[in-house]
């Protein structure tokens, strides 16, 4: 029947002479009496003689009820029908399945029960997670269908609702106990008797990084493998950090470190993430790298001495750039067919300007690479700071000005002054690109080189002993994973970039912007706005004479490469 065509035939009369404010009362079922009582003190003060049920019959009318008992069988608290002349209200509680009064004062209250058969919840089943829990309810079907779910979480003051007997909460916390509270409303508005469940989520396990070993070493690279344990969810990443430098992530439980220096110990540290983000522990080990061996004997020549170091991409340090794809592809080398060294700190090292037993630190250089026949250095620090051209403004702003000052003659008369005779000789009068270039510091390395002094270059030529690196220099000093991001972005490069560490002008000058000149950055990019009265380190770069020869030495920075 329709709850809101009942007529009203019947009267309960509750009369209440003394009520305290506020006060709640419930009618409730206690050994078959129906009796009135006080919740905070739970004492029986009206006796059930005052109390009358009206019960509807098969014929939609409603009788007094004689009984001293809650009607049983298939009836359901009508909630539009009852009500209280004062104002007081009937509340239908599911779950202890009573009627509440509340009221402030004396009232008259009228309690109506319908001759229906009210959907029951039978059982209310849970299936959980770490951060979630799903009920499921299960009914035996009244006289009308289940129109919707009602799932509480917050002890009833919130339902979420469904029309589906399930229901999932989620974002729960691990290894916690939650409280449920489920009921039903059927398509006439019907409720159901009201079910509680409690459910402990379960509790979550982090991933667990095992072992760690070191399957592979040699002198410029270690491949580590990890011996993972999955928790709750599966291992998704792994991380892999050397000497406390910022992590690589990786799908792969291996990982090599290349360029690294020969007769080193590195401290190695892994990790793993599962798909959930969950961090393992830290696993740290210790490994060293071989010590280098020189594959030539004192006399040999000194650039052929350098090139028998490679015997593969990465090996030594050294990468040879063929232009077809040695190490990856084509378009990310040089294609000068050059050898040059990459990554963190290779064994690059060169004595030049001292032959004392333990050179100084003003006299070390380091190996660009091997051009041609030709042998390229750098200093490994700094020469000083220096404007690219302390006076850039009217004419003459350019690499070789006849009126204005430059690093051009810083470099080939100052510098290049300190220097004997003996070892100016062993320094090429070489050909140095020294024009200007556009707008382009979001190139990368192989774009630099093209426009530096490759097949897109325009720069002009100046033949001279001392110059500066190219910012392809510095962008090929990286490791190769990075070869392909642009030089504006070479933040995270510098790290695996034994060029990186200093604010210093290149070569290179912008062709678009005459007072302007791109310089590498302290923090590993690549900058267009090097404004050339500004003053930056200066390492001079030279080329060394094809007749060199290799006299000893490792290559380390203790150990550093002499030369005739």
């Amino acid at each position: 029947m329709n709850k809101k065509k009942k007529l009203l035939i019947g009267v309960v009369s509750i009369s209440v002479i003394i009520l305290i404010i506020t006060l709640s009362l419930t009618l409730f079922k206690n050994d078959d009496k129906v009796v009135l009582s006080d919740n905070e003190n739970n004492k029986n003060f009206i006796n059930n003689s005052f109390l009358t049920l009206m019960l509807e019959q098969s014929d939609g009318s409603y009788q007094e009820s004689k009984s001293n008992t809650w009607p049983s069988g298939n009836y359901a608290f009508n909630s539009e029908l009852s009500r209280c002349e004062n104002g007081g209200e009937l509340r239908w509680n599911r779950e202890e399945g009573i009627v509440n009064l509340l009221s402030n004062k004396s009232d008259a209250c009228y309690v109506y029960f319908d001759l229906y058969n009210v959907v029951t919840i039978t059982n209310v089943s849970a299936t959980k997670t770490t951060n979630s829990v799903t009920l499921t309810v299960t009914v035996d079907a009244g006289e009308n269908p289940v129109a919707t779910y009602y799932f509480s979480i917050d002890g009833g003051r919130s339902y979420e609702t469904s029309t589906s007997p399930n229901y999932t909460f989620s974002e729960l916390t691990p290894n916690t106990s939650y409280t449920f509270q489920v009921y039903a409303v059927d398509s006439q508005g019907y409720e159901s008797n009201e079910e509680t469940i409690e459910v402990t989520t379960d509790n979550y396990v982090n991933p667990v990084v095992n072992s760690v070993t070191a399957t592979s070493v040699s002198n410029d690279s270690i491949t580590v493998s990890v011996s993972a344990s999955a928790g709750t969810n599966n291992i998704q990443t792994y991380y892999y950090s050397i000497n406390n430098g910022n992590y690589t992530s990786s799908s792969s439980n291996t990982y090599t470190f290349s360029g690294l220096s020969a007769g080193t110990n590195y401290s190695i540290r892994v990790y793993v993430k599962d798909r959930n983000g969950i961090d393992s522990n830290v696993y740290t080990i210790n490994a060293e790298t071989e010590s280098v061996v020189y594959l030539c004997s004192t006399g040999t020549n000194f650039a052929t001495c350098i090139k028998n170091q490679y015997t593969s991409q990465g090996s030594n340090g050294l990468y040879y750039h063929d232009g077809v794809g040695t190490y990856t592809n084509a378009d990310q080398e040089a294609g000068d067919y050059s050898y040059r060294y990459a990554g963190a700190n290779p064994n690059n090292y060169v004595c030049f300007g001292s032959d004392a037993a333990s050179c100084p630190s003003a006299n070390l250089y380091r190996i660009i690479g091997v051009f041609g026949n030709e042998v390229k250095l750098i200093k490994s620090t700094s020469y000083g700071n220096y404007a690219w051209q302390s006076d850039w403004q009217g004419q003459g702003n350019t690499w070789n000005s006849s009126t204005k000052p430059d690093i051009r003659t810083t470099l080939n008369s100052t510098f290049l002054g300190t220097l004997s005779s003996t070892w100016q000789n062993k320094i090429a009068t070489h050909a140095y690109k020294v024009g200007g270039m556009a707008r382009c510091d979001s190139y990368t390395a192989k774009q630099f080189y093209n426009t530096e002094v490759g097949s897109s270059s325009s720069s002009t030529t100046d033949s001279m002993k001392i110059g500066l690196m190219y910012v392809s220099d510095y962008g090929f000093a990286a490791s190769p994973y990075y070869w392909t991001t642009e030089l504006y972005y070479y933040e995270p490069a510098k790290s695996s970039n034994w060029l990186a560490g200093l604010n210093e002008w290149t070569i290179s000058r912008r062709s678009d912007v005459m007072y302007n000149a791109f310089r590498v950055m302290s923090a590993g990019e690549v900058s267009r706005n090097g404004g050339l009265g500004y003053s930056n380190a200066v390492r001079p770069v030279f080329y060394l004479n094809s007749d060199v020869a290799y006299l000893s030495g490792s290559g380390t920075q203790s150990d550093p490469i002499r030369i005739n």
